[in-house]
């Protein structure tokens, strides 16, 4: 990974980081996680779509309809849907810690599927990463079994689109495999739509902006820098970024929520750091040696 993929990583993680803080805000508001979500999609949709259009004259909207679906499905609708829901049981803390088994599950399916792909400095990395974010957050609260599993098939969701971005034929734009998954995802999820609609004519100025913040900026932006980087550096360094959000919503809350500065804060995103560098150490050597 080179400074440059570093650096859209840590923006990416920035963003997704802030989106935490939105919904935190839209929770205070008294809005429910699948209200935020099914709307925070919408909004993202409504943004993207001249995008869309404007790529579909440049790239075969049949050669990507399949690749729409699936990570509309994998990468937004499914695993929203799963972590809204346990969000309901579990800590942030929680779902910080079960959200970080993407790095590990997408190592487990690139080593298990592509015996070229195994390193062990990637393995440490991953390990340590993992390590340094349960420092960081720690799980906050008991794990409630069943919320715990819709996590863990969430992150699977988020590691199977991870590999699968990162393997498509040369012939696929994966900025336009992104759009075309937001708008999946947002009608997937529209029937949430239609259940809260009466509670969004009642939202204040502020949640408004909230929600156009996490949809526009959060979202849309997010996702479509997201997926065009994991082309580019691979599935298991791209799923760093869920190590990276929880520093970067802790930083946020610092900052904007008073909330406290422990030492755990600086060992963990240390530890996560260290994780980052280990990951990418071997795929260095490689190209020295190249």
């Amino acid at each position: 990974m080179n400074p440059k993929d570093f650096l859209i990583l840590l923006i990416v993680s920035f963003l997704w980081g802030g989106s935490f803080l939105f919904i935190r805000l839209l929770v205070l508001e008294g809005m429910e996680p699948l209200e935020i979500v099914s709307m925070r999609m919408l909004l993202a949709s409504i943004f993207i779509m001249p995008f869309l259009l404007n790529r579909s004259k440049k790239h075969s909207f049949k050669d990507h309809s399949l690749s729409f679906l699936l990570i509309g499905i994998l990468n937004t609708a499914l695993p929203f849907t799963l972590f809204a829901y346990a969000s309901l049981q579990l800590g942030a803390g929680s779902l910080s810690v079960l959200q970080a088994t993407v790095p590990i599950l997408t190592a487990l399916i690139l080593f298990s599927l592509f015996k070229n792909e195994f390193s062990i400095t990637k393995l440490i990395g991953v390990l340590i990463g993992f390590v340094g974010l349960y420092v960081l957050v720690g799980p906050g609260s008991n794990f409630d079994l069943f919320s715990s599993i819709l996590c863990v098939i969430a992150s699977l969701s988020y590691s199977v689109a991870g590999v699968y971005l990162a393997r498509t034929p040369n012939k696929l734009n994966n900025t336009y495999i992104g759009m075309g998954s937001i708008i999946i995802g947002a009608i997937i999820l529209s029937p949430f739509l239609f259940y809260y609609f009466p509670n969004y004519a009642k939202l204040s100025v502020e949640s408004w902006f909230y929600l156009i913040a996490l949809g526009v900026i959060n979202t849309a932006l997010a996702y479509v820098l997201f997926i065009k980087l994991i082309k580019r550096i691979g599935p298991i360094n791209a799923s760093f970024v869920t190590y990276l959000v929880p520093i970067s919503s802790i930083s946020l809350g610092i900052i904007f929520l008073d909330e406290e500065f422990l030492i755990n804060t600086f060992i963990g995103s240390l530890l996560i750091f260290i994780g980052v560098f280990f990951a990418n150490r071997n795929q260095k050597e490689k190209k020295v040696a190249t």
